[in-house]
């Protein structure tokens, strides 16, 4: 494979891991056959019908999370449409796992009031990702997402939170009260990022990592 070769197949990597994701995320409600659950013994406790291939295939895809974006960034081949289809693959596998963990590995233990409490959390979450993507977009006209410190506590927490559910059958309150909590900072942080900075980095770490130019600075044209 000459050079020219290997740079055009580069340039699609990163899109390619997120396709993967897409197609994987979509496949999860087909993994949770009862005969496959098993039980876990722990010292803690045992754990009857655990979905751990579901939980597996789960935790592979969130791996991808991390791996398109390095790649893009590694190989210089960001785009608009690679940072659109890992919104996209980042907000669907946040939605299907949680529907998963919602309603079918935790609904039982769960009282109606308490599901729908935790569904309008859910909601929330998923919106205001949206909101810092579209901020984004009419500020400095690209759909890339911010790699905020908050942001990717988040995106680890969240992860981590759904498989625990789906492991437990249930969702314990603290578990999607910190989710919010972290989430709720982390959108405020970046939308003050958007609105004042006057250069746009995807990389931006957070306020209190790192201070940037401000718009109102800069001279007018």
């Amino acid at each position: 494979m000459n050079n020219a070769q290997t740079v055009g197949f580069k340039r699609h990597v990163p899109n390619i891991i997120s396709m993967i994701r897409i197609f994987g995320t979509l496949a999860l409600p087909f993994l949770m056959w009862p005969s496959w659950e098993q039980t876990i013994v722990l010292p803690i406790g045992v754990f009857e019908n655990v979905p751990l291939i579901w939980i597996l295939a789960f935790l592979f895809l969130t791996l991808t999370d991390k791996l398109d974006g390095t790649l893009a960034r590694s190989f210089k081949v960001e785009s608009g449409f690679g940072a659109t289809l890992d919104v996209i693959g980042d907000a669907l596998l946040l939605v299907v796992g949680a529907s998963c963990a919602f309603i079918v590995f935790a609904r039982e233990s769960l009282p109606d009031p308490l599901f729908w409490f935790y569904v309008f959390i859910m909601v929330q979450i998923l919106s205001d990702k949206f909101i810092v993507f579209f901020i984004t977009k009419k500020y400095f006209g690209t759909g890339n997402a911010l790699h905020s410190i908050p942001h990717k506590a988040f995106a680890v927490g969240a992860y981590l939170a759904i498989a625990l559910w789906a492991f437990v059958s249930t969702i314990p309150m603290w578990s999607i009260l910190l989710l919010w909590a972290i989430v709720t900072y982390a959108t405020i942080d970046e939308i003050i990022y958007l609105v004042r900075s006057a250069t746009y980095d995807p990389d931006f770490k957070g306020h209190g990592f790192e201070k940037y130019p401000l718009r109102k600075d800069q001279p007018s044209e």
